[in-house]
């Protein structure tokens, strides 16, 4: 139904509480105006019904006296008898199916009609009304004008209250996102904290943001100090395996080292991952910003090898340029994370790494992601249809999570020959490369 659509659309839009008091104010004065207005036609009615039914009955009664005593009728001006006595004019075709009593003609011309039927014959007493009608005309425009003015002065009333109401609570609103974005903990300013609702909300908020701080403080905290205690062991675990690998072994033992190695590694980037994360929340990032593409080569050189290693061929174009700056950490981890998606994901093919004019992609030759799993797969321990797919499931997420934190977007496609991950980091309004360009 086109009306309640249109309902619909019109309350979502409202959903602001200024706006929802100037419509509420608003309204109130266009009720208030038209209920004025409907007590004026409602007194016009009456006065017409009974004021001049009345005027015109004693006129009619006095000509009929008057005419008893064998006189002409004397009427007001705009006023005429008809009827059957042969005294009277006779009455008008367009008057003789005028019913008895009072009636109101709107034809042109506008007139009031009183009608007597006697057993002598029928009288009638027609009175021109258009000078009425003009009155009424002016004060429907009148009450019209009074509808605007009210609605008009409604909403101007309306705004200003709501400008009064809403002053504090946007200012609430803008401490509780400055403190909401802020790295460290910014308290709710004290002129704020009034004693009224909106100075209790102020200290609810400031209350809540305060724990959720602390919260905060102590995860980062244990991040980064679970992953930095965890640095040493891998060291030893990764240096023991490089040593091993360096010995005489057999085909098997070689191959249990080789996992050992791989596993470090692993383990070794995801504690690099949460300590990346836990200087980002904490605004404590070390390192300088860089290019996207010193830190794509970066990514390259760590991943092409193990690649080729696999088998697959590995391709860099750095033809485009991205515009800009970018943490190094957090770039880093999503390129990271995506090339080893591809490269544990692709058995035979090719994996493309490519610069592009608002950000980079990752292309590669495994089996395409099904339309109904290309949100699910950004989710924590997702691996795709099989249950024996490689990895944990935690490296898209992982790329989700630094993206959103980042204001980055990443996109996905896939087409027959495999799939297309692209990552957004400069707003330029161009539109990345068509999937049948990569």
């Amino acid at each position: 139904m086109p009306i309640a659509r249109l309902f619909a659309t019109f309350r979502r839009r409202m959903r602001g509480l200024s706006q929802r008091i100037i419509l509420s104010f608003a309204a109130l004065l266009l009720l208030t105006a038209a209920l004025y207005g409907s007590a004026i036609w409602f007194a016009i009615a009456f006065t017409e019904e009974h004021l001049v039914a009345g005027l015109l009955r004693d006129e009619l009664s006095f000509a009929e006296e008057t005419l008893a005593e064998g006189n002409a009728p004397n009427v007001p001006p705009g006023t005429e008898i008809f009827g059957d006595d042969k005294r009277l004019p006779p009455i008008p075709e367009a008057l003789k199916g005028v019913p008895q009593g009072f009636t109101e003609i709107l034809d042109d011309p506008a007139r009031f009609v009183w009608r007597e039927n006697r057993p002598e014959g029928t009288i009638l007493i027609v009175r021109d009304q258009s000078r009425f009608e003009e009155a009424e005309k002016e004060i429907l425009l009148f009450t019209a004008l009074s509808l605007a003015v009210a609605g008009l002065a409604g909403a101007l009333a309306g705004w200003w209250l709501s400008r009064r109401i809403m002053r504090p609570i946007e200012r609430l609103s803008d401490a509780v996102k400055r403190a909401s974005i802020s790295s460290s903990w910014t308290p709710i300013p004290e002129e704020l904290q009034t004693p009224d609702e909106v100075g209790e909300l102020a200290a609810i908020c400031s209350r809540a943001l305060r724990r959720l701080n602390d919260a905060l403080e102590r995860e980062r905290a244990f991040t980064a100090d679970a992953s930095h205690e965890l640095r040493t062991p891998l060291t030893v675990i990764e240096t023991s395996a490089e040593l091993l690998a360096a010995g005489k072994l057999g085909e098997r033992e070689r191959r249990q080292v080789e996992r050992i190695h791989r596993a470090s590694r692993e383990m070794q980037s995801l504690m690099e991952t949460l300590l990346e994360f836990a200087r980002a929340s904490s605004g404590r990032s070390t390192e300088p910003p860089d290019a996207v593409r010193g830190i794509l080569r970066n990514a390259c050189d760590v991943w092409k090898p193990l690649a080729e290693a696999k088998g697959l061929a590995f391709e860099a174009d750095f033809s485009e340029t991205c515009p800009g700056t970018y943490s190094p950490g957090m770039l880093g981890i999503v390129a990271a994370n995506l090339l080893r998606n591809a490269v544990s994901y692709t058995s035979r093919g090719r994996i493309l790494l490519r610069e592009t004019s608002d950000g980079f992609l990752v292309a590669d030759n495994a089996p395409p992601i099904k339309p109904e799993d290309r949100e699910r797969i950004f989710e924590a321990y997702e691996r795709g249809d099989s249950p024996a797919a490689p990895g944990t499931g935690l490296g898209l997420a992982i790329v989700a999570k630094a993206a959103r934190r980042s204001g980055w977007k990443v996109e996905l496609e896939s087409t027959p020959e495999g799939n297309i991950f692209r990552v957004r980091v400069f707003d330029t309004g161009i539109k990345g490369l068509r999937a049948d360009e990569a």
